[in-house]
């Protein structure tokens, strides 16, 4: 028993020193935007759409559009798609459109088989838009004055077809806190060990690259339709970059931990290609790297407990210096391990949900899980 203790701690500090290499040599290279002042100089903008699925966002929408047009940005549209919304979204856009003629609202009444909400509503917005650049925003992301400027700045710059940010985020709570600094290291290690991004917060792409890559009529029918863009973006062969906000774009996600995992039931297990084996395996995985070293710390031999508390020291390692990219306040640390477990449930709670309903429900519509598999990159 004692030398399997130690195994299982060698083989946790191994990995841990491998992703902590792999994070600290990637996210040096990732470009911090910090919603400052840009310079004009030398620079000659190119038309750009923004487009906003919106359903049901009467809370944030009217905010959002605000902080976008009030962006000193030359030939900028904004594209809002009113999808099916039964709140008061529809009227707040409509006292908004007789402001800004430079808006524009669709409203769209029905679903189309074979379509995913969100997904149908950029693919719609798209048709609309006259821009050399797209940005698709969601309506709850909330925008610093020259964000516009300073990114399509920094995409010429470095000759990019695709620019994807992660988001600041308003938490509320201590523990709701760590369960999105977690997620935020889960995505980030996702996107390094995928070798592509995208998050819907932020994704800006060239025009004639999204059709060339087929845009959103190629990913229809996929729940986490931001990362298969980016995966669509880089399987064609395109530039594509990664950056985190610091000051340019934040987004309240959800008002609780309960939200949250709500919030994303529909993604989690649609991201392991609806597979329960690789769920159960990702999870395992997930508890034996960020659970087990701080059990480790107070069971087995003497070198196991050090080989457990190398690993606890390269995580806070990985803490302390992601808090310049990612939103992680060093403080959440303190209950890495609880906020695994909150993650575990989350990725459990989406696969027994989506396996006992049959399917995925999303804004009122239900997603049969037969056709969703049907439809994976």
């Amino acid at each position: 028993m004692n030398v399997l203790f130690i195994v299982l701690a060698f083989i946790n500090a191994v990995i841990w020193i491998y992703f902590g290499l792999l994070l600290f040599s990637n996210l040096k290279k990732k470009p911090i935007f910090h919603g400052t002042n840009c310079s004009d100089k030398g620079i000659i903008y190119p038309s750009l759409s923004v487009i906003i699925p919106a359903c049901n966002e009467e809370e944030s929408i009217e905010q959002a559009i605000r902080q976008l047009i009030s962006q000193d940005y030359p030939h900028l549209e904004i594209i809002v798609m009113n999808d099916r919304s039964t709140d008061n979204t529809g009227v707040i856009l409509e006292k908004l459109k007789v402001q800004y003629p430079q808006l524009k609202v669709i409203t769209i009444g029905d679903l189309p088989p074979n379509w995913l909400g969100k997904n149908h509503a950029i693919y719609q917005g798209v048709k609309h838009a006259s821009g050399e650049w797209l940005l698709f925003t969601d309506a709850d992301v909330m925008f610093s004055p020259d964000s516009l400027k300073e990114t399509i700045s920094y995409s010429l710059k470095n000759k990019l077809d695709h620019l994807t940010i992660s988001p600041e985020t308003i938490n509320k709570g201590f523990f709701y806190g760590g369960l999105m600094s977690f997620f935020f290291f889960v995505i980030t290690f996702l996107f390094i060990t995928s070798k592509s991004a995208g998050l819907g917060a932020f994704n800006l792409v060239k025009k004639s690259v999204y059709d060339e890559i087929g845009g959103y009529g190629a990913i229809a029918m996929l729940p986490v339709d931001d990362f298969s863009f980016g995966k669509l973006v880089i399987k064609k062969g395109y530039k594509q970059c990664f950056g985190y906000s610091r000051g340019l774009i934040s987004v309240k996600m959800y008002d609780n931990i309960f939200a949250m995992i709500k919030g994303i039931e529909k993604n989690q297990f649609s991201a392991l290609n609806y597979s329960v084996l690789g769920t159960l395996i990702s999870c395992w995985f997930i508890l034996f790297m960020h659970v087990y070293p701080f059990i480790g710390l107070f069971i087995g031999p003497e070198w196991a407990r050090i080989l457990c508390g190398f690993s606890i020291l390269i995580l806070f390692a990985i803490y302390y210096y992601s808090k310049d990219y990612v939103n992680v306040p060093l403080k959440h640390f303190l209950i890495h391990p609880i906020s695994a477990l909150l993650y575990i449930w989350a990725v459990l709670n989406s696969m027994i949900k989506i396996l006992s309903r049959g399917g995925i429900e999303w804004r009122g519509t239900v997603y049969s899980l037969e056709e969703l598999r049907k439809h994976t990159l």
